[in-house]
């Protein structure tokens, strides 16, 4: 009896140590393998690490790298990325890309124009953080 009533104490540990780590994950969006687009959190921590970065903005946020009106326009959901636009493009800083989840399967995240792209591997754009930058 008393074996049985520390399996069973053992048992119930052994859960709710695994369901606390499947909630924190969730919390930190670190295991969204359907991620197709940001999220509200995505969003506030990009803007949070480009403030944090404004003053030493790599390549990607510097004021050079800025688009055109017609290139901005273009930066779209669903729209294939241009090519002149495609030139421009920078992987996103290491210390943005940790804080965000892995980007699906197929995908990567770009810095191009002072946003933050989504960009499948046939350059559709699968969402983008528009960032206000100061020009």
């Amino acid at each position: 009896m008393k074996t049985r009533l520390w399996i069973i104490a053992g048992m119930t540990a052994l859960i709710a140590f695994a369901a606390s780590g499947i909630q924190a994950q969730n919390r930190n969006n670190q295991n969204r393998p359907d991620h197709m687009q940001f999220d509200s959190h995505d969003q506030q921590v990009t803007r949070d690490w480009y403030k944090q970065n404004q003053r030493n903005a790599p390549a990607g946020f510097r004021d050079r790298d800025k688009l055109s009106v017609d290139q901005e326009s273009q930066l779209r959901r669903g729209n294939v990325l241009p090519r002149d636009v495609q030139r421009q493009e920078h992987s996103i800083p290491r210390g943005l890309s940790r804080q965000l989840p892995p980007a699906p399967r197929n995908s990567r995240y770009v810095a191009v124009g002072g946003h933050v792209a989504q960009i499948d591997r046939t350059q559709h754009v699968q969402d983008v953080i528009h960032l206000e930058l100061n020009f």
